[in-house]
């Protein structure tokens, strides 16, 4: 079927074309909104600048389409291959994208809010400049969590997007906007976090081992039982941050801000916090073996019951500090 034969056919009411193979297809700003392509083959199809709003694209072969600028508001994307396809700010706004194939996509610059993208595989996507804000990415039941390995992520906006479980390592997700965020549970060992914007996010149990975090701002973020041994946190801002029970064995943290964060029971074993400013932080039954506590800052912290046997305070600042034993330093 020729560019010119689908348009005549959908100008004369014709909206159905589910199973249609039309690889190659040009139509370039083309509108046709609310046709059906379910199950249709648009390999290497043409679509961009095309009106695609609420057309039903499920489980339709899209590999290596061209929708750059498309756009696919409340579209149904469900199982449909998009794997190469250029998405390059494309509108995908309230699309519903459940278990997507979207491998080394480009969605750069694309809008993404509340979209649906459950399940889906967005492994090695670039998603610079992306805005996610609100999209859904996890689903009640563990293994549709969304893949987003290796992905792109630089100055994304994800603010309020749920990201729970999802596999996000060795994601670039520097300078992006993660404020409000969901990442319980989620695996990002290895991302790249640097100069990012984290405000009151969730990182509880999440997996953040040899990720970078310098720079980024995780002021009132919620992180208990997070595993960021072997971190990159230096000149990071933690105002008000919980990290009880955290692990962050040989962290970095130099010149990292800590100020009234709660550190109970925290692992922070050969950590470096050279310079770190932890006024007024909690560090209850914390474990400080060996680690470097030189130049930092604990002005009425609290290291009650705390292990600082092996660790060193070399200049440190101990003023009104609650010491393991209960004393008060002066």
């Amino acid at each position: 079927m020729t560019p010119q034969d689908f348009l005549e056919c959908y100008a004369s009411g014709k909206r159905n074309f589910k199973g249609f193979s039309l690889a190659g297809i040009d139509l370039s700003k083309a509108d046709i909104i609310g046709s059906n392509l379910q199950l249709a083959n648009l390999e290497n199809a043409i679509f961009t600048l095309a009106y695609l709003t609420r057309v039903n694209f499920r489980r339709a072969n899209l590999a290596r389409a061209q929708l750059a600028g498309a756009n696919l508001n409340q579209a149904n994307l469900t199982q449909a291959n998009l794997s190469d396809a250029n998405l390059h700010g494309a509108s995908l706004q309230g699309a519903d994208l459940r278990s997507a194939q979207l491998p080394l996509a480009d969605l750069m610059d694309a809008n993404l809010i509340e979209a649906d993208l459950r399940n889906a595989d967005m492994s090695g996507a670039n998603l610079t400049g992306a805005c996610l804000r609100g999209a859904n990415f996890r689903q009640e039941d563990r293994k549709y969590i969304a893949n987003l390995r290796g992905a792109n992520l630089r100055q994304a906006d994800l603010e309020g997007a749920n990201l729970r479980g999802a596999d996000l390592a060795y994601v670039d997700l520097s300078e992006a906007n993660l404020a409000n965020v969901s990442l319980q549970g989620a695996d990002l060992h290895g991302a790249n976090l640097q100069g990012a914007y984290l405000q009151s996010a969730n990182l509880s149990d999440a997996l953040m081992a040899d990720a970078n975090l310098e720079q980024a701002d995780l002021t009132n973020v919620l992180a208990n039982r997070v595993n960021l041994s072997q971190a990159h946190l230096d000149q990071a801002l933690l105002h008000d941050i919980r990290l009880a029970e955290a692990l962050l064995a040989e962290t970095s943290m130099q010149d990292v801000v800590l100020t009234r964060a709660n550190l109970n029971r925290a692992d922070l074993s050969r950590a470096n916090l050279t310079r770190a400013d932890l006024t007024a932080a909690t560090l209850v039954e914390a474990y400080l073996g060996r680690a470097n506590l030189g130049q930092a800052d604990l002005t009425n912290a609290v290291l009650a019951r705390a292990e600082i046997s092996s660790a060193t305070f070399i200049d440190t600042v101990l003023t009104g500090t609650t010491m393991p034993d209960g004393s008060v330093h002066a």
